[in-house]
């Protein structure tokens, strides 16, 4: 018999050999793919198959050792201290599952189109961090894998208020999970504890209803350098549908109902919730922040032009910064209707794109993410509102002592509409509510012709 016809390669049989070698002196172990990722046998062996393309055989099947690691794209809208921690913790998990995160920084204005073209032209990343306004869109496009497949875990750690901002009403009319909260925001009461006590005011006791708001706005409402004008407000305010929602949610009322798509601002709790706040303006209460050109509550309050403000806590540095010594707590609540307080929810949520070629890896970082200790490290070091109930600032030394007072707002929040378009339904409201503030309409009047433009111009279409 000649060589040729035993039709050998020879150093194709050199490497099995050393294949099966290593087979041999690790049993057990390589049959059970249980070899250690550092290990110099598991480094050959994938040297060798990367080369010739080889397969091993198992007992229970095909094994093949891998080439290369998995990739994750990761997109996010962090700004520079964000961003930083973030890599942080994602090296570590990087390391962790033997896993590369290719992360890029996009700009958060402008995020909506950016990601439009990347998802129409088949270039998504495997994750984005997205601005909750925006999700619907994405996830009524059939853009989004939906996340209620494997939240059993984390839906009682979570904040519900932030769990419930990434739901979105689906084709079908379902209220489905698309996104796990990223960064949770809310409106809180910061108020001028020096202009309370120059009206004889308890700095530690703000008003806790409407009625006590409006007479400890009025108090603080003053000519202070006696020159016939005003120059210190009770109250300023932002009077578009989301900086509104605290109003309109302690009245009892909604913008929609998310379910049977109809509008629910023409109702009598949604207008007597703009009848309140209308009243604030006209008796010279709130000092007119809304307007075109007028001095913005947030620069206001940092002046000491205004003493009472809704806002968020993005602005703990920023007016600790200004010098003014001010306290945060609970927006008054409505006995009336049985409300303790109300406020809204901003924020972002990570979303997974159906185009993503490891779904459930890219669910385990998002998981990760919202795990205890990654949790407490972002609350401590970038003073942001903690995802999870279990994360008490009490027990970490904490960047900013009111967070506590966030998070005890964050249990009377509600959710903005759970549609695409909620773009087009502020665009629609902010035009009609402006028209009653400037008198040209009353409340009901003003929030009648909203709803028949939202139902017209964006529900019809989705019905």
């Amino acid at each position: 018999m000649r060589e040729n016809d035993l039709n050998i390669n020879f150093p194709v049989f050199l490497l099995v050999v050393l294949v099966l070698l290593g087979a041999l002196l690790m049993g057990y172990s390589l049959l059970q793919g249980k070899l250690s990722p550092d290990s110099p046998l598991r480094a050959l062996t994938r040297e060798i198959i990367k080369e010739k393309g080889l397969k091993i055989e198992l007992m229970d099947g095909s094994y093949s050792v891998p080439t290369e690691k998995p990739i994750l794209r990761v997109w996010v809208t962090y700004n520079s201290e964000q961003f930083q921690l973030y890599r942080k913790v994602s090296r570590a998990f990087e390391q962790r599952e033997n896993v590369i995160l290719k992360i890029s920084r996009i700009p958060w204005s402008g995020q909506s189109e950016f990601l439009q073209y990347a998802a129409n032209s088949n270039r998504a990343p495997d994750i984005a961090r997205m601005d909750l306004g925006i999700i619907p869109k994405f996830a009524a496009g059939g853009a989004l894998l939906p996340l209620n497949f494997s939240i059993e875990d984390l839906q009682d750690k979570l904040l519900p208020a932030a769990l419930d901002a990434g739901k979105v009403r689906d084709r079908d009319g379902n209220i489905t999970l698309f996104g796990l909260p990223d960064e949770f925001t809310t409106l809180a009461l910061y108020y001028n504890r020096e202009h309370f006590k120059r009206a004889a005011l308890d700095p530690d006791r703000p008003p806790q209803n409407w009625d006590e708001f409006r007479a400890i706005a009025k108090l603080l409402t003053k000519d202070t350098d006696r020159d016939g004008s005003i120059d210190q407000f009770g109250f300023a305010m932002n009077i578009t549908p989301w900086f509104s929602m605290p109003f309109l949610f302690s009245f009892g009322g909604k913008i929609l109902d998310d379910i049977k798509l109809k509008c629910l601002l023409d109702e009598s709790e949604a207008v007597k919730a703009l009848d309140f706040q209308v009243a604030l303006s006209r008796d010279g209460l709130e000092a007119g922040a809304w307007r075109q050109g007028a001095i913005s509550p947030d620069s206001g309050f940092k002046s000491g032009r205004y003493s009472m403000v809704f806002s968020g806590p993005w602005n703990l540095e920023n007016f600790r910064r200004s010098g003014i010594d001010f306290s945060v707590a609970l927006i008054p609540g409505n006995p009336r209707a049985n409300v303790i307080s109300s406020t809204n929810v901003g924020g972002n949520a990570n979303v997974i794109f159906k185009t993503s070629k490891h779904p459930k890896l890219a669910m385990k970082f998002l998981k990760y993410l919202l795990s205890y200790e990654v949790q407490a490290l972002f609350s401590r070091e970038l003073g942001s509102i903690p995802l999870r109930i279990d994360v008490r600032p009490e027990e970490h030394e904490m960047k900013n002592k009111e967070l506590t007072v966030f998070i005890e707002q964050s249990r009377y929040a509600g959710s903005r509409p759970k549609i695409p378009g909620y773009d087009r339904i502020e665009d629609i409201v902010n035009k009609e509510v402006e028209t009653a503030f400037e008198g040209d309409r009353t409340p009901r009047q003003a929030y009648d012709k909203a709803c028949r433009n939202i139902e017209s111009m964006i529900l019809r279409d989705l019905k």
